[in-house]
């Protein structure tokens, strides 16, 4: 047997790999993103960064490099960085500056869904880039001031709307798709109608003008929303129509009243008498025509 000086550890090894390419990542990414642009990113993140720049740089596939070596080689040559793991376990590890204030903080606070779909290159943008993507966290408060402005301008507008006026019980003439229209704000028929996609037509003078069969399906949803904003005070034709055709095709009452929880349809004592009254409305006609 022969002695044979001992290889250095696995993990030195490691660490000590594409040196060229990690001063380089430091320069690019660490210094200039984390530390003087005081910008949040994701251990995810800087690790794609960095498998990336040893490809381009080096002509070497790092996608083998773990996570945890490369945040040990940036914790002992950067410990002016800060490392926090939500607690959230789908959610990345955050690397920031430690001298960076909460409010901050929470301003430059990456995707909160956790997803790791930044690419690198992304990371070595140009400043004129990193501008861009300071000015749309900045404007992050600016939007939700926006939606929250916009919710409660629907809320009043759903408030004001009067729902169903034709006298009870409701006839197969007030509960078709015309009618269905009359109880839908056309403010929030067209929101809906931009929001995914079916119209870009600017206006809240009518209805905008969309597919048929797209239109069927806005018309529900709307109408659903008029329904929970009232807490069900506000029939609509598709909430009891629907409450309706289930209970003749099924006769039963755990359906509609899961449809009922579920904000699509009225209760089933709602359903029950209008099925009461259209009977006796029914005799009523027939005793008149005799």
């Amino acid at each position: 047997m022969f002695l044979l000086r001992p290889d250095k550890p696995e993990t030195e090894q490691d660490e000590a790999m594409f040196d060229a390419s990690y001063k380089l990542f430091c320069e690019r990414i660490i210094r200039q993103r984390l530390l003087v642009n005081n910008e949040v990113l994701r251990m995810g993140q800087l690790r794609q960064a960095f498998i990336d720049m040893v490809k381009a740089n080096e002509g070497v596939d790092a996608s083998n490099y773990r996570q945890d070596l490369l945040k040990k080689r940036l914790a002992q040559d950067f410990p002016q960085l800060a490392f926090h793991m939500p607690t959230k376990r789908n959610v990345c590890e955050l690397v920031f500056a430690e001298t960076l204030s909460k409010d901050a903080l929470v301003d430059m606070l990456p995707d909160p869904s956790g997803t790791e779909t930044t690419q690198s290159s992304e990371l070595s943008q140009t400043d004129s880039d990193n501008e861009t993507g300071r000015t749309k966290c900045q404007t992050t408060h600016e939007d939700t001031r926006t939606l929250y402005t916009a919710a409660f301008f629907f809320k009043r507008l759903l408030s004001d709307t009067p729902g169903m006026s034709c006298p009870w019980p409701p006839t197969s003439e007030n509960v078709n798709v015309t009618e269905s229209q009359t109880v839908v704000p056309i403010g929030l028929y067209n929101l809906l109608s931009w929001i995914i996609g079916a119209t870009e037509e600017p206006t809240l003078d009518h209805y905008v003008n969309i597919d048929d069969d797209v239109h069927l399906k806005v018309l529900s949803v709307c109408q659903d929303i008029v329904y929970l904003a009232s807490k069900g005070r506000k029939q609509t034709p598709k909430s009891l129509a629907l409450g309706l055709t289930v209970r003749h095709l099924t006769g039963s009452s755990r359906i509609v009243s899961l449809l009922n929880r579920l904000g699509h349809c009225a209760s089933w004592d709602t359903v029950l008498s209008l099925d009461t009254s259209l009977a006796q409305l029914t005799l009523v006609e027939v005793s008149h025509h005799s």
